[in-house]
This record gives structure tokens, sequence and C-alpha cells, in this order.
């Protein structure tokens, strides 16, 4: 069976769609092409062929890159179609018009007319009417796919009655940590940072807050260091941000390394004391799960994460963080400052963030559900 995994937005080696499910489906299915905006024309990775198209600066580039995308998937003539980005809902029938057989799946990662809604991409004045088109036209057409995959439930809960073929495949984490491998407390390691955030970092995603908490928590650790791993993806909020540490002598206790390679992302928690996941109460963020909570617990560190339900339920569910206030910073530095000060209640919390991801939170579980709904789809 021929699998086509399309996105107009997203790197070749994603996190999701790479490490994740193109890997899992790796290990049933032989012929997998991704198609996916790259320098490289085509190369091999893993097993998996990748084609690159062109990059878009833009949305309405993104929007018209899904037609060189559709057309590369046509000439591949994949038996299943498994795409991304919601621009590409206008486009990959096309696929069907061209291949009947050809199975098509839809990958919601977000709650698209929240993002609409909070987009500073799209003027203020026309947000109202982009997220009525997108919410009005997302639901039109999510009846004509085959399969819709969602990653969280609430996504899959606004798809009801549209389509009956709606599953969720959680972003849970691939590190899932082998028996016995947390360290004795007479063995804890080094750590470098006192505190970690990775992933993509933006205003939205309380970079300032946790910046001003890490200011607050100096007066009592002067020597205390977090680490941003991921991409500033926020002009804006960068400005901001860089201004606020330079004002405060903040220079020697922040660290921003920029985008790195997702096989590195472990080293940098495992290096950390806590990590931190501390989005603000925005509408998107109220029904999106954030996978670096459990890339947190799967590396045995406690977490910082805010008072919204995604982070909340997981969290207090194995008692393996903190709740807070994202709004605040003194929450924040609260928080922090609770298990910088308690290296017993750390491990406590590390080793019962352990204990949720080899029992529940893992890939693995949602790694059997992905090829389950393969092969539904192959009869």
């Amino acid at each position: 069976m021929k699998i086509c995994i399309l996105t107009t937005g997203h790197p070749a080696l994603d996190n999701r769609i790479f490490y994740k499910q193109a890997l899992s489906l790796k290990k049933k299915y032989d012929d997998i092409t991704l198609i996916v905006p790259d320098e490289r024309t085509e190369y091999m990775e893993q097993g998996i062929r990748i084609i690159g198209v062109p990059r878009a600066g833009s949305l309405y580039g993104r929007f018209k890159l899904g037609d060189t995308v559709v057309a590369k998937a046509i000439e591949c003539q994949p038996d299943i179609c498994h795409f991304h980005d919601f621009e590409l809902i206008y486009k990959v029938l096309k696929i069907k018009k061209a291949l009947p057989a050809c199975k098509l799946i839809y990958d919601v990662h977000e709650h698209y007319p929240d993002m609409m809604r909070m987009s500073r991409k799209i003027p203020r004045m026309l947000r109202p009417l982009a997220t009525f088109l997108v919410d009005k036209s997302e639901l039109y057409y999510a009846k004509r796919f085959d399969q819709i995959i969602t990653a969280d439930g609430a996504v899959k809960d606004r798809f009801a009655g549209r389509n009956p073929r709606v599953d969720v495949i959680y972003n849970f984490t691939e590190f899932i940590p082998e028996a016995d491998t947390s360290p004795k407390e007479t063995e804890l390691p080094e750590k470098e940072y006192d505190a970690i955030y990775q992933g993509d970092i933006t205003l939205e995603r309380g970079v300032y807050m946790t910046v001003q908490a890490i200011k607050l928590l100096k007066e009592k650790y002067p020597d205390i260091r977090m680490v941003f791993v991921g991409p500033f993806n926020d002009a804006e909020g960068k400005e901001l941000v860089t201004q606020y540490i330079e004002e405060n002598d903040l220079s020697k206790n922040i660290l921003f390394t920029g985008r790195i390679p997702h096989i590195e992302v472990q080293e940098y928690i495992r290096k950390s004391r806590v990590g931190v996941v501390t989005l603000l109460p925005l509408p998107k963020y109220f029904k999106n799960i954030p996978i670096k909570q459990f890339e947190y617990m799967s590396c045995g560190i406690p977490v910082v994460g805010s008072n919204l339900p995604p982070i909340q339920h997981f969290l207090t569910s194995y008692n393996s963080g903190i709740i807070v206030d994202p709004t605040r910073p003194e929450d924040i530095a609260k928080g922090l400052g609770i298990l910088l000060a308690d290296p017993r209640l750390c491990k406590e919390m590390g080793d019962n963030g352990i204990k949720a991801v080899r029992e529940e939170y893992n890939w693995g579980k949602m790694e059997e559900s992905l090829l389950k709904i393969y092969s539904r789809l192959e009869n």
C-alpha cells in the first residue's frame, strides 16, 4: 500500500508528522512518501521518501502551495493521502477526482477557528470574518474525507455529526522511559539549568510572564538559569522580551538556543530541574494539549503548568507538577521556587511523571490506534 503524507507548513522532520506518525507507519508499510516544504528536491530519511516543494512566506502563499503539493501527491498514485494543514481541505479533493480509490485523512492539529480569532497575521477587523469562513468551510468539507484524526477530544467533538470516522491521536511523547531508570536520591545528576521551556516561543505561550518570574526569583537565586529551547516565532514578543532582559540584567540567567534538532531536545530537558508550560488563557489553549508537558514528564522532571484544563488534567492526575496562574509572574515564580527549594519534591513529582508516561501518556499507545485506523481504511 502506498501512503502520501502532505503538509504545506511543517518541516520534514516535524515531531508529530515524521517522528511519530511516519515512523510508526513505516513499521507496517514500506512505501511512504512525505511531501513537504524543503530545500532539497528529493531524498530518503530513515526509509521514508521525502519530496521537497518551495516554502511559502505567507498564509496566501501556503494556500497556493497546496496546488503543488496535491499535484505531487497525484503523481505518486497513493492509496491513502494523509494531510496536515487546514488550507489543504480546499485542494485535496482533486486527488479524489484523479484517484477515486484513494482514501483521504484530514489530521487536525488545532482548533482553527480559534487560531483565526487570535492570529496577528490577520488584520483585527478581518478576524471575525476569517473565523466564520474557516469554521463553516472546515465543517462543510469534513464530511467528504474518509477519516479525520484530531490531537485532542475538544476538536474531535467539534466534528460530531459531520463525519462518523473521527478518532483522537494524542500527541503523547515518544520518549518512553524504561523501567527502573529513575536515579536514586543519592545519584541525582548535576543540572545545568534550573528551568526549561521547549517549543515555539511566543507571547501567547507565556514567555514574557515567565521571564518576569525569573527576574523575581533572581533575588533569592542570583545564579538561576533558564533555557528556552525552540524558535522565537513572534517578532513583537522577541523585541519586548529582549528589551526586558537587557533592562533587568538577565542575560546571564536566560538562554535562547533557537531551533534545534528534535532528537537533541531530550538532552536539554534532562539537564534541567523543572519544565515550564505556562500557556496563557486564550481560547485555543483551553482545548489543545501541549506535548511539552509529556516530554518533561518522560525525562523525570516536575512541571510548572498553567491552570488550563488540558494541562491541569494531565499533571494533577499523577501529581507530577504544580499548577499556577500563567498571567501572574509572581505565581509562576512561587511554583518554581517551591520546586527549586525542595529536591525531594522534585524527585517525587519527576518519578510520578515517569510513571504516568510509562503507564498511559506515551506514543506507543497512540501508534496502536494509528495502525488500526490504517488497517480499517485498507478494507
